[in-house]
């Protein structure tokens, strides 16, 4: 009679656990589809390219700041920058983009469902040089995450997207994670000057 009573909790258990799990993961997940919007920002002299920084806003919006901050930063090195949601329409052709950018928050040390299926689905353009339609398009990946960054939360990013990447694209993408106590302007026009040079 005890055994039966410690298997039915044991099993009581494990089922309350598999249901916060679900649940978390569908929870954190929610925010993902009210990233709907996107703009358009131009440079205030000649365009040298466009460009495409897609995020997703998590729970906190801490990687929408992230986000605008590097399209800004984009848009001061002269490119036509698209800022958009990750479940935004605009973000489903890639190939007329120079430099493309997609983020949001880190969970356990990797990117989000959505930052993973978007870079899955990444068409980047195949050219020679520049940043103009049907060239080969520059990749940077961003996380946003609470603290300072250390080596490995970048190691542990870089391993998730190397791991997506079955024709090499994503072997050359600058990745990043920018912490909430970090020095956003700082930090996002560094990862900006590492993926356009």
């Amino acid at each position: 009679m005890r055994k039966a009573f410690k298997i039915i909790l044991a099993t009581f258990a494990v089922l309350i656990i598999v249901i916060v799990a679900f649940g978390a993961i569908i929870f954190l997940d929610a925010a993902t589809y009210t990233a709907t919007g996107s703009q358009t920002l131009t440079p205030t002299g000649t365009s040298i390219g466009k460009a495409l920084v897609v995020y997703d806003p998590g729970l906190s919006g801490i990687a929408k700041g992230v986000a605008d901050k590097i399209a800004s930063d984009l848009q001061t090195e002269s490119f036509t920058v698209t800022l958009a949601g990750i479940k935004s329409s605009v973000v489903t052709n890639t190939t007329d983009y120079g430099v493309v950018i997609v983020g949001g928050p880190i969970y356990a040390g990797s990117p989000t469902v959505s930052v993973k299926d978007f870079l899955n689905n990444l068409s980047p353009g195949h050219a020679s040089s520049g940043y103009g339609p049907y060239i080969f398009t520059r990749v940077g990946v961003f996380g946003s995450g609470q603290g300072a960054t250390s080596p490995s939360d970048v190691a542990m990013i870089r391993n998730s997207v190397a791991a997506l990447s079955d024709n090499g694209t994503l072997s050359n993408a600058v990745v990043v994670k920018i912490g909430q106590t970090e020095d956003l302007n700082a930090r996002a026009a560094d990862f900006v000057n590492q993926v356009v040079k």
